[in-house]
């Protein structure tokens, strides 16, 4: 992976303070994002009274009605980080995914539903690239991974927000009925909360123009070389293998998350009977604990690779995976709740850092002028597999296969135990190729 484009080591003129409200802005645009997008998980049951929905076309809604313009639209958000301000980018996404989600409290069908999902997916793709884009610039090597690992834990802040003030939003609308809004007409409970969690997004949107861009870092003449068009592809091309095993890997581990994500709190209702108000608080709990492990796995990243550990990064997710095996295999057949919720806390460690992972490795080997667009790349891909498929894989194995939603776990099961094994075996023939990667790109920054 030698070439042109190795970043500028910006470790003596680094200030701290401007890079860390940076991603203290970022994390709460990030929370932002995963409440509006979760939070809809919970409302499963009367979303179906209301629409007569079943739970097929519940998982098109919680999948790939979000997932697939997600992934299509962060190609050319993608596209727009490396090339435009990366903070308008993200403002306008966050602008379009509030809009869409009150707009999800307003349908009245399925159909009208699915396209206020849409939009929701289109607004959140253009948060990912401009943010590990912004971050990989304002801060240096031996510091990157904990940033990222900040960053990305505001997806399990906002799980835990979503499970913990969602709850209590689902309690609260619950509470006042069937509710006469202006414009709406009458508005069941589950719409107050969609309606409820978009608002704050118009003002949370503005909040990326406090920070400053940190600027574009590369070494002389490397940037103009790398925006010639295709460069992205052709970077790709160099370097197949590693980026071929990266890309399954990650996938997997998409899968793994976002079938859990989407069908866990419906699992939890069906399986223990508690109602949104009790495991709400529970799952929130779950989720600040995988949040935690993002900084504590991070930082130790951050030392292996200090200490030269050149694939770091990928060789320490596959030791987690491997570690936590025996918890993957029995969670779901786990007969107690908080036995089952113990074990999803633990599981999450390796569902939920992905991206922390996927975006360093980027930030170490890519060109800084097509960081955006790999990102999207890789997005593109997870996505359709991870968001899009891993739900509907869920919902049609319990539809279709076992033709009983008592068995949502053993669906989960299937999905989550299958793509977490594949995830291993691809992050193991992916570390053949990693270190090699980078050390063919630091030679150019040490001569």
């Amino acid at each position: 992976m030698a070439g042109p484009g190795v970043s500028v080591d910006r470790g003596a003129g680094w200030r701290a303070g401007p890079a860390w409200w940076m991603v203290s802005v970022l994390f709460l645009v990030y929370v932002l994002a995963w409440l509006d997008r979760l939070v809809i998980s919970m409302l499963v049951e009367p979303i179906k009274l209301t629409m007569h929905l079943s739970d097929f076309q519940m998982s098109v809604v919680l999948g790939p009605a979000f997932a697939i313009c997600y992934a299509i639209f962060g190609l050319p958000l993608g596209w727009a980080a490396d090339r435009f301000s990366r903070r308008a980018v993200i403002c306008f996404g966050t602008l379009v995914w509030a809009l869409a989600t009150i707009a999800c409290g307003f349908a009245g069908s399925f159909e009208t539903l699915l396209l206020a999902r849409i939009f929701v997916g289109i607004g959140e793709a253009a948060l990912l690239p401009s943010a590990y884009s912004l971050i990989s610039d304002g801060f240096p090597r031996d510091k990157l991974t904990l940033a990222t690992s900040t960053f990305q834990m505001a997806g399990k802040v906002g799980s835990a927000t979503a499970f913990g003030l969602g709850g209590l939003a689902i309690a609260f609308a619950t509470g006042l009925g069937a509710v006469h809004l202006p414009v709406h007409g009458l508005a069941q409970p589950w719409q107050l909360v969609m309606i409820m969690v978009g608002l704050p997004g118009f003002a949370i949107a503005l909040l990326v123009f406090t920070f400053a861009d940190p600027g574009r870092h590369e070494i002389p003449g490397a940037a103009a070389a790398d925006r010639r068009i295709g460069a992205a592809f052709a970077f790709m091309r160099a370097n197949w293998q590693l980026i071929a095993c990266m890309m399954v890997a990650f996938s997997a581990l998409a899968i793994c998350g976002y079938s859990m994500t989407a069908w866990v709190p419906t699992f939890i209702g069906r399986r223990f009977h508690w109602a949104p108000q009790v495991y709400g608080p529970a799952l929130s709990v779950m989720n600040l604990v995988a949040a935690a492990s993002l900084v504590v796995n991070g930082r130790i990243v951050d030392l292996l690779f200090g200490r030269g550990m050149r694939d770091a990064h990928l060789r320490y997710y596959s030791w987690m995976i491997a570690a936590l095996s025996p918890v993957i295999v029995y969670m779901f057949f786990a007969a107690d709740p908080w036995i089952f919720l113990a074990c999803y806390g633990v599981v999450q460690f390796i569902t939920v850092p992905f991206m922390v992972y996927l975006s360093s490795v980027v930030a170490l080997l890519a060109p800084n002028a097509v960081r955006g667009q790999m990102i999207a790349i890789f997005m593109f891909v997870f996505t359709i597999l991870g968001m899009g498929a891993g739900p509907s894989i869920v919902g049609a194995l319990t539809d279709f296969l076992f033709h009983d939603e008592a068995m949502i776990g053993q669906s989960l099961a299937v999905v989550v135990i299958g793509a977490a094994l594949i995830a291993f075996v691809a992050l193991r023939l992916s570390l053949r190729h990693l270190a090699p990667a980078i050390a063919a790109r630091e030679v150019p920054a040490d001569g």
